[in-house]
């Protein structure tokens, strides 16, 4: 007889829970669509919760209701006996009606009474909270918005409404639902392994970086734009180095962007990009890890800080700054991909590069000490100048902070102070934009400040690269001038550069007279100095040449 009891209640919950599961098998790509979305809300804006619905999550709920609904209907019709317990409330049905109805022991059915409530009342909402908890969380490195205050009130909401649906819905109903929440949960345990859509702080692909400050730890993928000094994040581990292939990389197969969570107060949008945390920040303004809404590839963002929106000298500065940053481009130079003004407020969008800059690589390294590589980067420099000096600008402050080394091979960075060749100014006079040891001696005149004086700098930069040091570092800055303007570069530094590829130190000395007029010219005339030895022009296949000879010579360089 007890046998029989208990198959006859068997029976009647698979007779309720099989359509259910039913139901959620052929709508699994529903299924999947909502947590996707789920997933991309949070991944896009960390620190707040989800406002807008998206159309799968909405398709899910509907697709809930009309179940219970239609489920609801069965039990009521011939299908089930009338009266049965499953069409009660949990909370009004008792352990001795199941003993009274199946003809079970007392203790057995309050036995199974408890198992239900626990089902309906703690099973349920957990496996609810726990699918949640997994889709706004796993491997999101930024806060997710259920961090905060606001975000655990409306969870918590959320899971009691669920605990009270559980105690004061029919029993079967409930049944039917901890079934596909248990099945949604084992569907969210896909992205605790990084699979699935992308999500913060996992780029989606390795793009172009944007100045010499911060570096956010060694060999980390970098995104910085010239705001002044700035404060550095924590260092994390080091990420093993990888190669970018092509723009669509899937998100979450690169390394992610060491970051910082978004302060209180901050904006969480700025002129339609997503802000997922902080780069770093400096006197003048705040570079920002960004998204553009609906979109998975992840880029740096700079703004002012609001409270120098004021200073006009300041605003004039960024949108200089801004203006030449749009005119260069090229495959060895910093590219901005957007720009604007969003609230009053001021903004530039980069794209990311994987790498660091050059001298905190020799910092770790040391230089650089494979002849192919140290050509490849002198090379790489001269043709991004070219570019430069072809729209009519000149960098002025080109040193190794502002070469950053990528797995696709150097980038020139930071063109906050370059000037126009027509002597436009931004400085004042005697402000000396530039780096002192990697100044050309006009640069400490009256005289105008050209091309040459880019081609001097790259030519510590080489040194630099090969020897640790600029060949006119010295103890004092008063030493640092002398040595530029009188004594010439450091013979052990030159030495370095020689014992590696005599030619390219032949090039580095003809770019360190003292005179502009007996340098070459340019990037342009540095480039024929260094490949075809004065040829008037590039033509389109050997430039061709000279990048794979770039890109060969880069393959030595371990970094």
């Amino acid at each position: 007889m007890a046998e029989a009891a208990q198959t006859s209640l068997a029976m009647d919950v698979l007779a309720v829970v099989g359509p259910a599961l039913v139901l959620r098998a052929a709508t699994l790509p529903l299924l999947t669509r909502t947590q996707r979305a789920v997933r991309e809300q949070a991944s896009a804006d960390p620190s707040a919760p989800p406002r807008a619905v998206p159309g799968a999550v909405a398709g899910e709920l509907a697709l809930g209701v009309a179940g219970g609904i239609g489920l609801w209907i069965l039990m009521n019709l011939d299908f089930l006996p009338r009266n049965y317990f499953l069409l009660h409330p949990v909370a009004l049905d008792e352990g001795t009606f199941l003993s009274e109805y199946y003809g079970l022991s007392l203790a057995m059915s309050w036995t199974l009474y408890f198992v239900i409530v626990v089902l309906a009342a703690v099973v349920w909402p957990l496996m609810w909270f726990r699918t949640q908890r997994t889709l706004l969380t796993a491997g999101v490195p930024a806060r997710p918005w259920i961090s905060s205050p606001e975000g655990r009130f409306r969870l918590g909401g959320l899971v009691a409404l669920r605990v009270a649906l559980g105690l004061f819905l029919p029993a079967g109903l409930v049944l039917a639902a901890v079934a596909c929440q248990v099945v949604a949960y084992v569907a969210s345990r896909k992205y605790q392994t990084g699979a699935g859509v992308p999500v913060a702080g996992a780029p989606a692909r390795a793009g172009q970086a944007v100045a010499d400050t911060p570096t956010v730890g060694p060999g980390s993928a970098t995104a910085a734009l010239h705001v002044g000094p700035l404060a550095q994040p924590p260092q994390p581990a080091r990420p093993p180095s990888y190669v970018p292939t092509r723009p669509d990389v899937v998100a979450g197969t690169l390394p992610p962007i060491a970051h910082q969570q978004l302060r209180p107060g901050e904006p969480r949008t700025i002129g339609g990009y997503q802000l997922l945390g902080r780069i770093g920040a400096g006197g003048m303004g705040t570079v920002y890890l960004a998204r553009r809404e609906g979109a998975a590839t992840q880029v740096a963002l700079k703004t002012i800080h609001p409270e120098l929106l004021d200073n006009a000298d300041l605003l004039r500065r960024f949108q200089r700054e801004t203006e030449v940053l749009s005119l260069v481009s090229g495959a060895y130079t910093a590219r901005v991909l957007d720009a604007g003004v969003d609230a009053r407020r001021p903004y530039l969008v980069m794209e990311l590069l994987d790498g660091r800059p050059l001298d905190a690589h020799m910092g770790e390294q040391g230089p650089i000490r494979t002849p192919d590589a140290l050509r490849s980067l002198a090379l790489a420099l001269a043709v991004a100048l070219s570019g430069v000096h072809r729209l009519g600008l000149v960098h002025r402050d080109l040193k190794p902070a502002n070469i950053m080394l990528t797995t696709a091979g150097p980038r020139l960075l930071d063109f906050g102070i370059a000037d126009l060749v027509d002597g436009t100014r931004l400085t004042r006079t005697g402000a000396g934009p530039g780096t002192l040891t990697y100044m050309a001696p006009e640069q400490f005149g009256e005289e105008r400040v050209g091309p040459a004086a880019d081609v001097w700098a790259w030519a510590c930069c080489v040194v630099c690269a090969a020897h640790g040091t600029s060949p006119f570092a010295a103890t004092s800055p008063g030493a640092v001038i002398r040595r530029i303007v009188d004594t010439g570069p450091e013979p052990a530094a030159m030495a370095a550069v020689h014992a590696l590829t005599p030619e390219l130190a032949a090039a580095v000395e003809r770019a360190l007279i003292n005179d502009p007029a007996g340098r070459p010219a340019d990037g342009a005339a540095l480039v024929d100095l260094l490949t075809s030895q004065g040829s008037p022009h590039h033509e389109s296949a050997q430039m061709d040449a000279v990048r794979e000879e770039i890109t060969r010579g880069w393959r030595t360089l371990h970094l």
